[in-house]
């Protein structure tokens, strides 16, 4: 029975373990660190889930003031955050993952309007395709006519357009309605909020 077999669905056999494992010797006190570490990376493992939704909480209840202080015209990156004996600064960064696709892109076009242009910019890459840049003949070509303009640019170069997230996206996202803000935040990524 061949592996493509299994693309078929066909089962195949189940192969032998030719892993062997030796048993290590080891003292009392070795075996108690065993114990120990494996405890301990399980207890970590809950702290982390924990941690995590105790993050989620804090960041969620902060950012419904940073958003309601934001739209009453007092924008802040940052926020204290007591506890009963410590605290936490909230912290808001001006960094957007801003999608690429054209159907993406239409919908925030549409969503913000006219304010597009004041929360993004294009990057333009213009770079060499493979096959010109391994041709040295060509390269020599474009080298000594690049002031002539006899060559069609489209079949020597591929020109890519990223949009990017102005500086101070983080304010102006908050020139856009409530609602909208909703709508904005399903369509572009802000970096999460860090607790310090």
């Amino acid at each position: 029975m061949s592996k493509f077999d299994l693309i078929a669905g066909k089962a195949l056999p189940a192969s032998k373990s030719t892993s062997t494992k030796l048993a290590a010797t080891v003292t009392q006190k070795i075996k108690d660190n065993v114990d120990t570490f494996v405890n301990n990376k399980a207890q970590m493992k809950r702290l982390e889930a924990e941690q995590k939704d105790i993050e989620a909480e804090i960041i969620t209840h902060v950012r419904k003031q940073q958003d309601k202080n934001a739209f009453d015209g007092n924008f802040s990156k940052s926020y204290l955050v007591e506890g009963n004996d410590s605290n936490l600064t909230y912290v808001t960064s001006d960094r957007f993952s801003v999608p690429q696709e054209e159907e993406t892109l239409t919908e925030v076009k549409k969503l913000v309007g006219k304010k597009y242009d004041e929360f993004f910019e294009v990057d333009r890459n213009i770079k060499m395709k493979k096959g010109v840049v391994e041709n040295t003949k060509l390269l020599d070509k474009i080298a000594t006519a690049c002031e002539k303009a006899g060559l069609n640019l489209g079949e020597i170069f591929d020109v890519g357009d990223k949009v990017l997230a102005k500086k101070g996206l983080d304010e102006k996202q908050y020139t856009l309605s409530p609602k909208k803000l909703d709508m904005w935040r399903a369509l572009i990524r802000q970096n999460k909020p860090a607790l310090k």
